[in-house]
């Protein structure tokens, strides 16, 4: 009995792994769904196939050049060239936070480049590089915006090729051998592209807005008022702003420049 129970458990074994070598029932991926472009007899097939494959690489190589785009702004914050974009930020947050309290009010202006304004309070001196950051700040913000623009840039060009594969599919060519099985994979590469390239373009440009949030020091618009004599911008939810007139009901002078601050 025993022995019987061994041999149809060995031949179990037997049978469970000849059925796992077998091939998988399911269809396989269209060679285009692979990276791979697919030669026919006709030009433009060809053409648009390697149009897709190259699109593809284009927009695989988004989220190195969004951690390209920081990799000065963490070497300046202190940060490994490895780290996250959340943790980019709370860096740039706490570095904000030191300067102001060490007299540095810090702003950054995104139109119509993106540049750091650095208003330096004479309050003594201060181990930290205001200028240096401004300089990694301006460059990663260009940089990521740049990877935004060219990531919507991208999803169009995706959109234009989906409209030119449904232009194909009415022709002769895309009827014949592998043509139509490559089609419909260029199809599902192509809404895939669209989507991975403009969450890409939404992470880079929330990054630049997550930045000008974490430097924005609170004191930034005050300052600015104050060096430059315009009235700070209005916070949500009201509050005191520089253009509260007085009981009197006559407008407040305007603020002059400061001696206290330089540029």
């Amino acid at each position: 009995m025993r022995l019987s129970s061994r041999r149809s458990f060995a031949w179990a074994f037997v049978v469970a792994a000849s059925l796992s070598s077998l091939p998988a029932c399911g269809p396989s991926l269209s060679q285009i769904e692979q990276g791979k472009a697919i030669t026919t007899k006709e030009a433009a097939l060809d053409d648009f196939f390697k149009s897709v494959v190259a699109l593809r690489g284009e927009v695989d190589r988004a989220e190195g050049d969004r951690k390209a785009a920081r990799v000065e702004l963490v070497k300046a914050l202190g940060l490994a060239e490895t780290a996250e974009a959340s943790e980019a930020l709370e860096a740039a947050a706490k570095k904000a936070k030191t300067l102001d309290e060490a007299g540095t009010a810090l702003h950054l202006e995104l139109t119509p480049d993106a540049k750091l304004i650095v208003l330096v309070q004479k309050r003594g001196k201060t181990s930290e590089d205001p200028e240096a950051l401004a300089k990694a700040v301006e460059q990663s913000v260009k940089a990521s915006l740049d990877v935004a623009r060219r990531m919507g840039e991208l999803e169009q060009r995706a959109r234009f090729l989906d409209t030119k594969r449904t232009e194909l599919s009415t022709t002769p060519a895309a009827k014949s051998g592998d043509a139509p099985r490559e089609l419909e994979g260029a199809r599902i590469v192509l809404a895939d592209l669209r989507g991975r390239a403009t969450t890409e373009a939404g992470l880079a440009s929330s990054f630049v807005v997550g930045l000008a949030m974490a430097l924005e020091t609170g004191g930034a618009d005050a300052a600015l008022a104050k060096f430059t004599g315009k009235n700070p911008r209005p916070r949500p939810g009201g509050g005191g702003g520089g253009g509260a007139a007085p009981a009197g009901g006559s407008p407040a002078p305007k603020p002059k420049p400061s001696d206290d601050f330089e540029p």
